[in-house]
């Protein structure tokens, strides 16, 4: 090689290096005076807050972990179901996307019988159906069985007796199904469903009817009519061990047939009798009745039905706000956690060590339910942002945690919003309401991937004022999306 070739040999790597530092030096630039165009941007929307509203926000880079906008973001406030960010992530990272939640049946089986009784044993199985129970009683069919002795004996030791999470009593007279209870062994999201349709003839109660038909004391007081309105109305409270269902108002001939859900009282007892119908009905005899107790060392396992992982399970907690689900997934974290059956308190110290563990200090929150319900939480936009690049940079969860989330302009609870053609896909969030509060928590992704972006938009104190809060939420969201992907 000659003396010439030599020298461009040494000085053409360094004019190639020396003009690609020159263009990642303009592109950090132009980034930098991107973030300082998106952080005014964000400052104008953010000042126009609602009312006299309480506010916390921040923006942050999640591949440098870079603030890119705060205001009041250290200022823990009621997230409502933002709070399910936190169980989500929790439960995937202590439990794993691949968790199964188990139902097992046992038994000992001796020509066609089962001997003494059949137990029912959950492993807190928040999808677990009516549909199920028929798998599982087919199953014991399959195997002989024609006759069980000794009733059915519902095993919920998974978790301790306390089925009510933590500020679910704040509306204790409150029985619609986003309130109800958390038990191991639980059914339908523990929804009584009530059907109520018109008599024969007018002057005549309406017919009401039970789904599982065997579990609640029902009164019924309705009346058909031959004309006017359609009125029925239903309460739901305690009776004994199991749950009162009160009927009243008029039906008219004619009226359409509906179903209506209602919150039970005892999760044990309304599986066990929902189990019971379902084996009479596939001529499967059952003697004695149904209660709670302990299975006895050795008892064979005759059938045991499998949810899908939790990975699929919480497309309920991040794009429906299920709230049983939640708090059934938060306890399974507890019942996994330590010896033991679950509580809520073994639950949520946890899920705190977990948040330790991604930078979130012990005493900086409030953690005490996992769905967000009432006056339970205290986090602030910064807890948040935390907690969401934590779990993006996890490769273990990340696809996991993104798939549960609501996606902008296409399901979840944000389906018909962020339409825009920079918003729709690209934006996954987590949303929570309640009488004064809306939060909206989540990533703001770009067409890359390269450059996701976590924002948390807490508004309390925002009474009278809700519908301004989701607009002003969206209004800073779309702008950091306009930012990305225009």
């Amino acid at each position: 090689m000659t003396r010439a070739k030599k020298k461009w040999y040494v000085i053409l790597p360094l004019i190639v290096m020396s003009i690609s530092f020159g263009l990642f030096s303009l592109h950090l630039e132009a980034q930098e005076s991107g973030f300082s165009s998106l952080k005014n941007t964000i400052s104008g929307l953010v000042a126009k807050k609602p009312g006299n509203s309480v506010v916390g926000v921040a923006v942050v880079d999640i591949r440098t972990g870079e603030t890119i906008y705060t205001y009041n973001a250290n200022q823990a406030l009621n997230p409502a179901s933002n709070a399910k960010i936190v169980t989500a992530a929790g439960a995937l990272k202590l439990l794993g996307p691949e968790f199964t939640f188990n139902t097992e049946l046992y038994g000992k089986v001796s020509t066609r019988n089962v001997q003494g009784s059949l137990y029912l044993k959950g492993y807190a199985d928040p999808t677990l159906r009516t549909a199920d129970l028929w798998a599982l009683a087919r199953e014991l069919k399959a195997n002989g069985v024609r006759r069980i002795g000794g009733g059915i004996i519902v095993d919920d030791s998974y978790f301790d007796e306390n089925n009510m999470p933590f500020a679910f009593d704040e509306q204790p007279d409150e029985d619609n199904k986003f309130r109800t209870p958390v038990g191991a062994v639980s059914l339908n999201h523990n929804a009584l469903g009530i059907q109520i349709r018109p008599g024969a003839t007018a002057m005549t109660k309406a017919l009401v009817d039970m789904d599982p038909p065997e579990y609640a004391m029902v009164v019924n007081d309705s009346l058909t009519t031959a004309s006017g309105a359609y009125n029925p109305k239903i309460s739901s409270t305690p009776y004994e061990d199991r749950t009162k269902i009160r009927v009243w108002g008029q039906v008219p001939l004619g009226a359409t047939p509906t179903w209506y859900y209602r919150r039970i009282d005892n999760p044990s007892l309304f599986t066990g009798y929902a189990l019971k119908g379902v084996l009479k009905e596939l001529g499967i005899s059952v003697g004695g009745d149904v209660r709670t107790g302990a299975i006895p060392s050795g008892t064979p396992l005759i059938a045991r039905h499998s949810s899908e992982a939790l990975s699929s399970v919480l497309w309920e907690t991040g794009k429906m706000s299920n709230n049983f689900v939640t708090e059934m997934v938060l306890k399974t974290i507890g019942a996994e956690s330590a010896p033991g059956p679950g509580t809520w308190e073994g639950a949520t110290e946890a899920v705190a060590k977990q948040l330790t563990a991604w930078g979130v200090k012990k005493g900086t929150y409030k953690y005490r339910n996992g769905s967000g319900l009432f006056s339970a939480n205290a986090f602030s936009a910064n807890h948040f942002c935390a907690v969401l690049r934590a779990a993006y940079l996890d490769t273990t969860i990340r696809p996991e945690f993104l798939s549960q989330l609501a996606t902008g302009g296409a399901d979840g609870t944000i389906k018909s919003r962020y339409q825009h053609s920079s918003t729709k896909r690209y934006v996954r969030a987590k949303t929570g309401t309640l009488d004064s509060v809306s939060a909206l928590s989540g990533y703001v992704l770009d067409e890359t991937g390269q450059h996701p972006i976590a924002f948390s938009i807490l508004v309390n104190n925002a009474s009278g004022y809700v519908a301004a809060a989701r607009k002003y939420q969206e209004d800073i969201v779309t702008a950091i999306a306009r930012y990305l992907n225009n």
